[in-house]
């Protein structure tokens, strides 16, 4: 099995919230720009390790589709998805944190995001 089939991004959700999170090739805008492998998100519970296993691209084939190179992964907290649904929240850009990584970055994290929340 190729290395890229088996890597996925690991979210340690330090935080209080429920949360999701999803990464993209292109900025947040609207819901035509639905993540082709992330969505729908998988609910992360507060204090809870999950990782993204939903469908795994070949990160570095995807990444180079990506703006400037870059994946952006994107965290929301379950409560706004709750209060405006996930075509406001694209619509209007909305997300409690985002990163832009390259492979090596998330290499250097081994592939583990770690959100605390908002502090």
């Amino acid at each position: 099995m190729d290395i890229t089939d088996s890597r996925g991004i690991t979210t340690r959700n330090k935080s209080n919230n429920s949360i999701y999170c999803f990464y993209l090739q292109h900025e947040l805008t609207t819901m035509h720009s639905l993540p082709e492998y992330s969505f729908p998100p998988h609910e992360t519970k507060a204090k809870e390790d999950d990782c993204n296993l939903i469908v795994k691209p070949r990160w570095e084939e995807y990444i180079k589709t990506c703006d400037n190179q870059k994946i952006r992964y994107y965290i929301v907290k379950k409560d706004s998805v709750d209060k405006y649904g996930w075509e406001t929240i694209f619509s209007n850009n909305i997300y409690n944190k985002k990163y832009f990584f390259t492979i090596k970055e998330l290499d250097r994290l081994n592939w583990t995001i770690t959100y605390g929340g908002n502090k």
